[in-house]
């Protein structure tokens, strides 16, 4: 998709951040997609790495002070089906952060997309900013769950109910 087209596929999804109030991207995203400089990749050492995705944020906000709101999500792979997942969320001058956390994970494609319709999910519903982190946690960790690239909660208490780590979910 990208080979060949960075330029054209860059000039496209700076146009489109430049008018948007909610961006959210990994520092891949950030890099590839808005030419903005973030942390090294692949997720190693997540946990000592909070302050440099807060610095790729800032730059993020900086470049596109139209948007609000400004999130990435923390993942790192212990082996195929144990991840350490957090996330972390800019909304005017107030961080948020959901420090790495363990998750057991069934298909890790979907997880981010998850988070973000959690994340606009409780945007939406008017929640305080603390619980828009929240919900997108644990909207992207019960993603993880599924062997689609989406979960379908039954309702908001599924995803409370993992957020608060309860085992009991229920299907």
């Amino acid at each position: 998709f990208w080979k060949g087209r960075e330029k054209e596929l860059r000039e496209a999804f700076t146009e489109i951040a430049s008018v948007s109030d909610v961006l959210v991207g990994n520092e891949e995203d950030f890099q590839l997609c808005l030419g903005i400089k973030g942390p090294e990749a692949g997720g190693k050492e997540i946990e000592e790495k909070i302050e440099s995705f807060k610095e790729m944020i800032g730059r993020v906000k900086e470049k596109f002070s139209n948007a609000s709101v400004f999130a990435t999500t923390l993942r790192k792979v212990i082996n195929t089906n144990k991840h350490l997942w957090g996330a972390i969320l800019l909304e005017g001058n107030n961080w948020h952060v959901v420090n790495p956390r363990e998750i057991n994970v069934l298909d890790r494609i979907g997880g981010g997309d998850g988070f973000v319709g959690g994340l606009i999910y409780a945007i939406l519903k008017n929640w305080e900013p603390e619980k828009w982190i929240q919900f997108g946690w644990a909207s992207g960790a019960l993603a993880t769950t599924f062997e689609t690239d989406y979960a379908q909660p039954a309702d908001e208490e599924m995803i409370w109910s993992v957020w608060e780590g309860n085992a009991r979910v229920k299907r």
